[in-house]
């Protein structure tokens, strides 16, 4: 029998010709079908609700950087020497967290100034201990590789402006590139992903004050907000920047976005990019379940901000569904073209944010095939992300380094000086 054109196998949809005995295929493309649909309801809220990009003055006087590291020695070197053109290296505070390949002493040839503990405390650990030295009001927390090129810190929304945090324009790149050039295919998919994350996600949020992650590359926050809430940050560091946020806001600090293009090192292949996935951002989604509640009934929050929470734990909720739905939807023959349908589907919702985004500095659109392989890359990300929960299970129950970092083992009962 030769399949109907994808049209009209909407029209079969009620009937059976196309489906299995006992409807049970019918019910798979409806799930997938109604998730679609919720995900395409979210990218339509955000793009309609951006809010316009925030002006701001920048005053390097009241700014400290922060910088956590462990065994950096590779991404360090780029990363103080554009610090330091706003900054100077007193103001530099590298924390060495047990590192084994010579960061520190990279860091104090380049002017920083250098803590190391010779064991490992964690990166919240070696911030919360870096937070207590700082003597400005104003604390930039930046990761090892991040790069600020151009960026300048938006001090005046947390001086002026009354603002508690700032998050920043995150974008992948290659370390031996400058800007955006970084050429393999897998980081132009990842700048679209991050791109989206940013210019559409975070400009939403942007207009309650409710951006819901502060990413760990680079975030700008008040130095008495990281004093006073240190304590109630588990220390783990799978998501240990989404904690950081939610614990922000649900001390009802107010949280915005600054348009401000920094570059993060991005895993370049495959293997990488799905162990950063499974063995750290998605089982830190999964530890931040109770905080995400708490944050979605929390009293005289934000609808936008209810909303961000809702769909975070839709998206806990529902991904199994649709990895269990597209495996069956596959190996079925009678169902096996809606896979097609699928895609299309999820195409025709990258649309819009494709013409939207645009690379920081050149203006282009991501590549065609960009577009073309998104609808695959996120289904890769689902599978992930479901994985990712026995991930969480495993680290949290078996191995136990996801369990909060608060006992005597990870105090910081050293008292290391500056080395620089």
């Amino acid at each position: 029998m030769t399949p109907p054109f994808p049209w009209t196998l909407w029209l079969s949809a009620t009937g059976d010709g196309w489906f299995p005995a006992g409807g049970w295929g019918h019910g798979l493309v409806f799930a997938i079908m109604f998730c679609a649909l919720a995900d395409f309801v979210k990218i339509i809220l955000e793009l309609m609700g951006r809010n316009e990009e925030r002006r701001f003055t920048t005053d390097p006087s009241l700014v400290t950087t922060v910088i956590p590291c462990r065994n950096g020695a590779a991404v360090l070197a780029t990363t103080i020497s554009e610090v330091r053109r706003a900054l100077p290296g007193s103001r530099i505070l590298v924390i060495d967290d047990g590192s084994t390949d010579g960061t520190a002493c990279i860091a104090e040839s380049l002017g920083a100034e250098v803590h190391s503990f010779a064991r490992s405390k964690g990166k919240a650990g070696a911030i919360n201990y870096a937070v207590y030295r700082v003597q400005t009001p104003l604390t930039l927390l930046l990761d090892d590789d991040t790069r600020i090129g151009g960026a300048r810190i938006p001090t005046s929304l947390l001086s002026h402006d009354g603002y508690d945090a700032v998050a920043f324009h995150v974008l992948p790149d290659r370390r031996d590139r400058e800007g955006a050039r970084g050429n393999r295919f897998l980081c132009h998919l990842q700048r679209f992903e991050y791109g989206k994350s940013m210019e559409i996600g975070k400009r939403f949020h942007d207009g309650t004050h409710s951006v819901s992650c502060v990413s760990g590359a680079v975030g700008l926050f008040r130095t008495a907000d990281l004093h006073d809430l240190h304590h109630r940050h588990s220390g783990v560091f799978q998501g240990e920047d989404l904690q950081r946020t939610l614990i922000h806001l649900l001390a009802d600090k107010r949280i915005v976005f600054a348009n401000q293009p920094v570059w993060t090192v991005a895993p370049a292949r495959i293997g990488e990019w799905c162990r950063q996935r499974l063995l750290g951002w998605y089982p830190g989604l999964y530890h931040q379940f109770a905080n995400l509640c708490r944050l979605l009934v929390k009293p005289g929050g934000s609808w936008r901000l209810r909303y961000e929470m809702l769909y975070s734990l839709y998206t806990i909720i529902s991904d199994p569904l649709k990895v269990a739905s597209m495996v069956a939807i596959g190996i079925t023959p009678g169902i096996r073209i809606w896979s097609f349908m699928v895609y299309l589907t999820y195409l025709s919702f990258e649309l819009y944010p494709w013409w939207v985004i645009r690379q920081p500095g050149s203006r282009k659109r991501a590549p065609i095939a960009v577009l073309l392989l998104f609808p695959v890359y996120g289904a890769i990300n689902t599978v992930l992300r479901t994985l990712s929960s026995l991930t969480w299970l495993w680290l949290r129950f078996v191995t136990g380094s996801m369990r909060p970092r608060r006992g005597p083992a990870d105090r910081i009962d050293e008292t290391p000086v500056p080395t620089s």
